[in-house]
C-alpha cells in the first residue's frame, strides 16, 4: 500500500491548450413549415407587449417595469437564447431567472417600441438551405428568437407572495424569526450620493420604493440582509412598537450580540396588510418572503448504558485534525480536546446535550462505536462555535433579519485565524413557511462564507417530523420504492441544499437485529434538491429510527455529564463526515484546495449494499448522494492495482487542460484497454442567485476519451446513475438531470470488461462553458480532477505502469500528502 498513494501531477499547467470552439450550430426554425402559426406567435408576443406598455404608462411609482419570457423546452440551451435580436443587452436586458427557462427582462415603454419595431422584421416565410441533397431549414437569428419565446407575461403581485396576511402576522410573532420580511429586488439600489447618475425611470423606480416606505408611518425598520457580487438583493423590513421616523439602511451590517436593545414587533394586522400591498405593487419588488427559524436538527437521545465515560487528555506529542461545531455550545467535559471556544452565548442560554454529542463521535468514535461507523481513528481538537442560544432565548441575541449568519460570518474568519480550522459541522437546519420556495438565503449566505474563507461547511440533511417517519426500510427492493413513493413531506431541509458545501444523510448501523445495514434511516431527509447537482451528498450512520430493546438507536456518544447515551439522526451522520475530511486535511501538508478536499472524498465514496442495486438507480442518488467516504488513510494510500491522479488548476478563458497518456501496459490485451475508470471534478465556478435556477454561470466539466482511427477521440466514460438505456437526449433538462451539467461536482466512471479499442492513446480533457453573457473570470475557475484506473481484480500492478509511462513522459506527479512542499495548488 505504502507505494501506491494518490498522485498529485505537479506541472499540469503543461497541459493547457487553446480551446477549440465550435460554436452552438446553426439556427433553429422552432415554427420551419408552420409559417402561420409563426404570424400568430409574432402578432401574440407584440400584443403582450403592448399591454405590459399599457401598464408602464399609468404606474405611478416609474415608467419601468420586468416582465417573464419562458422559453420552449426545446430552446433551454445557451445557443437558442433570445438575447443577441431580441431582448439585446442595451435594449430590453435579461436582469435574472426563476425556474428553468424562464428569464426576467427589464422593459421601457421605449425598448417596448423598439422590440416590436424589430419582431415585425422577422421573414414571415420559411427558409430551406440545401444540404447534401436535402432541404433544411434555414431562419434568420431574429426568427430563430422569436420562436424560442414560448411566452412574455408582466411580473405582478401575484408572483411576489405565497402567503396571507394573517400568516404572515402568525408567522412573525415567533421570537425566533426576527419579525421582519424579506424583501427581494430585481435590482440594488445604490448608494445615494450616485443616485444623480442614474437615468430618470432608474431614479424614479429607486427613488419611489424608499419614498414609499417611508410614507407607510413610523416604526419602520428596513436593512440590508445580503451583499456582494452574484448575492439577491434582499432587504429585511420589519413594523416596530414605536413613534420613530422609518430607518433605512442601503448596506449590511453585523452587530450582534445580547445587549443591544431589541424593539417590539408591531403585530397589527392593518399595518402589515398595507405594507404588503404596496410590496406587492412597487415594480422594484421581486419576492416577498417570510424569515426561517434557525433550529437544531431534531434528533432522538436516550441513555442506554448510563455508564460514564472516562475522558483521556490529548497526547502533547500528537497533532490531531481540527472540527468546528456550529451550534449551541459544547459541554466543558471534554478539557483540552476543545482548543478554542467564540464564547457568545451565556451559559444559562446554552443547550449543549446537542454539541456534546457530536463532539463526542469527532473525538472518540471509534472507540464507542467501533470502525464499522467510525472509520476514522480516535483524536480530534474541537473548536465550539456556541452562536445558536436555546429557542426562547433567540431575540436576546438576534434581531435583525438573519442577523445569526453576520455573526456566524465573523467568528469563521476569527477562529480559522486563531486555529486554522476549516471544516465546519453544521447539523443545524432551517424551519421555514410553507410558502417558501427555491434556493433558500441561509444558503447562499454558507457558499459566500466557504468560498471567502476557504472552508467547508458539512450539514445535516435534516430529519422528518414524527408524523412523516416512514416505514423502516425492507429487504426488498420494490417494498422499498413503495415505501418511498408513499413518503411525504422528507424532503432535505435548508440550508443543505448549499452548492458551495457538503450535505450529509443518516443511514441504519449494522449489526441490530431487524434493521437493514447502511440502508437509509427512516428519519433522514431526503433529495432530489434543486436542479443542481445531487444533494445530499453524502450519508453516514446516524443511527436506527427505530429503537432496538438491547442497543437502542446503535450510534453511542456522550452527554454534558460524560454518560454514554444512545442517539439518532441527521446531526449525528454529519460528524463522521466531517471527521474524513478533516483527517484529509491534517493529512496532507501545507493547504489543501477546497476543490481537493471535496473531491478526494467524492471520488472514494461507495455505494452500501443495501441501495447498490440497478432498481434503486434512479432513486439512490436522491437519498445517499455518492455514498459512504472511505476513510483518509484509505483514500490517501490507495492499492497497487490501481493509480490515482490528481490535477489541480483553473480553467481559464479561450483553454482547456488536455492530458495525453497510454493506458497502463497491464490492462491491454490485443490491442484493447481493460479495467475500471472513474472521473471526478469539482470546481467554484461564479454563482448569481438572481438568475433562480441558472444561479451556476459557468459549467466546468472533464471527459476521458480515447484515440479512434479517424483521429477523434471518443467519450468513454458515462455519469454516474445514468439510466441503462443510456443518456443520449439533448434536451437541456435531461442533461442537468442525468449528466451533471452545470453541477459543480460531477462524477462519471465505466468498466470495460470486454476492452475498448483501437488504440491505447487516451486524454483527460477539462473544458468550459459559459451562460449567455458570461465571460471566465481574470483569475480563472479552480477546478480539481481526479482520475483513477484500476483493475476490478486487484491482481495488475497498475500503480506501477503508470507511474513508469508518466515518468517517459515528462510528467512530475508526486504523493500528494507531501506536494506542497513543491507546488503552491494542490
Amino acid at each position: 500500500m505504502a507505494n501506491s498513494p494518490v498522485q498529485i501531477v505537479l506541472n499540469s499547467d503543461a497541459f493547457i491548450e487553446a480551446l477549440e470552439n465550435h460554436g452552438g450550430g446553426p439556427s433553429k426554425d422552432f415554427f420551419a413549415g408552420n409559417d402561420t402559426e409563426f404570424i400568430e406567435h409574432r402578432d401574440n408576443i407584440q400584443n403582450r407587449l403592448n399591454e405590459i406598455k399599457s401598464m408602464q404608462l399609468v404606474n405611478s411609482f416609474t415608467k419601468i417595469s420586468y416582465a417573464k419570457v419562458t422559453l420552449k423546452q426545446a430552446a433551454l440551451a445557451k445557443s437558442h437564447r433570445p438575447t443577441s435580436q431580441v431582448f439585446k443587452r442595451d435594449v430590453a436586458p435579461v436582469i435574472g431567472a426563476g425556474d428553468l427557462g424562464e428569464l426576467f427582462i427589464e422593459l421601457s415603454p421605449e425598448s417596448i417600441d423598439k422590440i416590436n419595431t424589430k419582431v415585425g422584421q422577422a421573414e414571415t416565410e420559411t427558409r430551406y438551405k440545401d444540404k447534401n441533397g436535402k432541404a433544411e431549414p434555414n431562419p434568420s437569428r431574429l426568427r430563430s428568437e422569436i420562436g424560442a419565446i414560448d411566452e412574455i407575461e408582466p411580473y405582478t403581485a401575484s408572483d411576489k407572495r405565497n402567503f396571507s396576511v394573517k400568516e404572515a402576522v402568525e408567522w412573525l410573532s415567533k421570537p425566533q424569526t426576527g419579525g421582519s420580511y424579506m424583501i427581494e429586488l430585481f435590482e440594488a439600489p445604490p448608494s445615494r450620493h450616485d443616485w444623480d447618475l442614474l437615468s430618470k425611470y432608474k431614479f424614479d423606480l429607486f427613488n419611489s420604493f424608499f419614498q414609499g416606505i417611508e410614507n407607510l408611518g413610523k416604526g419602520i425598520f428596513v436593512s440590508r440582509v445580503t451583499a456582494g457580487q452574484g448575492s439577491s438583493v434582499v432587504f429585511g423590513i420589519r413594523l416596530e412598537n414605536n413613534n420613530l421616523s422609518p430607518i433605512i439602511q442601503l448596506h449590511s451590517s453585523s452587530n450582534a450580540g445580547k445587549f443591544e436593545d431589541k424593539k417590539s414587533i408591531d403585530l397589527n394586522l392593518k399595518r402589515h396588510d398595507e405594507l404588503l400591498q404596496y410590496l406587492g405593487n412597487h415594480p422594484l419588488v421581486k419576492k416577498i418572503t417570510l424569515p426561517p427559524i434557525i433550529t437544531q436538527s431534531s434528533t432522538t437521545k436516550s441513555k442506554t448504558k448510563g455508564e460514564n465515560f472516562n475522558i483521556p487528555e490529548p497526547n502533547d506529542k500528537d497533532s490531531y485534525p481540527k472540527i468546528c461545531v456550529v451550534d449551541g455550545g459544547v459541554s466543558n467535559i471534554y478539557g483540552n480536546w476543545i482548543e478554542d471556544r467564540w464564547g457568545l452565548i451565556s451559559e444559562s442560554d446554552k443547550n449543549e446535550d446537542h454539541g456534546t454529542f457530536i463532539a463526542g463521535l469527532a473525538i472518540f468514535g471509534q472507540q464507542l462505536n467501533g470502525e464499522a461507523i467510525c472509520r476514522e481513528i480516535d483524536g480530534c481538537k474541537i473548536i465550539d462555535l456556541d452562536i445558536l442560544p436555546r429557542g426562547e432565548k433567540y431575540n436576546l441575541y438576534y434581531s435583525k433579519p438573519l442577523e445569526f449568519f453576520n455573526e456566524l460570518e465573523t467568528a469563521v474568519q476569527e477562529l480559522k485565524a486563531r486555529t486554522g480550522v476549516r471544516i465546519f459541522n453544521f447539523s443545524l437546519n432551517i424551519e421555514e413557511h410553507a410558502s417558501t420556495t427555491g434556493y433558500s438565503i441561509p444558503a447562499q449566505i454558507l457558499d459566500k462564507i466557504a468560498e471567502e474563507n476557504d472552508v467547508v461547511f458539512v450539514i445535516s440533511a435534516g430529519n422528518t417530523n414524527s408524523r412523516d417517519v416512514r416505514k423502516e426500510w425492507p429487504s426488498d427492493h420494490f417494498d422499498a420504492l413503495k415505501i418511498l413513493a408513499s413518503s411525504r413531506n422528507d424532503g432535505i431541509k435548508k440550508p443543505a441544499e448549499s452548492c458551495r458545501n457538503i450535505s450529509v444523510s443518516a443511514l441504519n448501523p449494522p449489526n441490530i437485529e431487524g434493521i437493514v445495514p447502511y440502508a437509509l434511516s427512516n428519519y433522514s431527509c431526503r433529495g432530489p434538491g434543486l436542479r443542481v447537482g445531487l444533494k445530499p451528498d453524502f450519508a453516514h450512520v446516524g443511527g436506527s429510527g427505530t429503537s432496538h430493546p438491547t442497543f437502542g438507536h446503535g450510534l453511542l456518544s456522550i452527554d454534558p455529564n460524560s454518560k454514554i447515551v444512545d442517539g439518532c439522526g441527521t446531526s449525528y451522520a454529519a460528524p463522521n463526515v466531517a471527521k474524513t475530511l478533516a483527517s484529509l486535511d491534517h493529512s496532507i501538508e501545507g493547504i489543501v484546495s477546497r476543490e481537493t478536499l471535496i473531491g478526494l472524498g467524492i471520488h472514494h465514496a461507495v455505494l452500501p449494499e443495501s441501495l447498490n442495486d440497478k432498481n434503486l438507480r434512479n432513486v439512490t442518488k436522491h437519498l445517499i448522494g455518492f455514498g459512504i467516504p472511505n476513510g483518509s488513510e484509505d483514500i490517501l494510500n490507495g492499492d497497487s492495482s490501481a493509480i490515482t491522479l490528481v490535477f489541480a488548476n483553473r480553467v481559464i478563458s479561450g483553454h482547456k487542460m488536455s492530458f495525453k497518456f497510454s493506458w497502463p501496459s497491464s490492462l491491454v490485451r490485443d490491442g484493447k484497454c481493460f479495467g475500471h475508470a472513474k472521473l471526478t471534478i469539482v470546481s467554484t465556478p461564479r454563482f448569481d442567485y438572481r438568475y433562480g435556477s441558472e444561479f451556476v454561470r459557468i459549467n466546468i466539466d472533464a471527459a476521458l476519451r480515447q484515440l479512434q482511427r479517424n483521429g477523434n477521440y471518443k467519450g468513454r466514460l458515462n455519469a454516474i446513475y445514468t439510466p441503462e438505456d443510456g443518456d443520449g437526449s439533448s434536451f437541456e433538462k435531461d442533461q442537468i438531470e442525468h449528466s451533471f451539467k452545470w453541477s459543480p461536482v460531477k462524477v462519471y466512471e465505466k468498466t470495460f470488461p470486454r476492452g475498448v479499442g483501437p488504440s491505447t492513446e487516451w486524454k483527460l480533457d477539462v473544458e468550459y462553458l459559459s451562460r449567455d453573457g458570461v465571460a471566465i473570470p481574470s483569475a480563472g475557475v479552480p477546478f480539481t480532477a481526479i482520475l483513477t484506473i484500476s483493475d476490478p481484480d486487484s491482481e495488475k500492478p497498475v500503480f506501477n505502469d503508470m507511474r513508469q509511462m508518466l515518468q517517459s513522459l515528462g510528467v512530475q506527479a508526486v504523493d500528494i500528502k507531501t506536494a506542497a512542499r513543491i507546488v503552491p495548488r494542490v
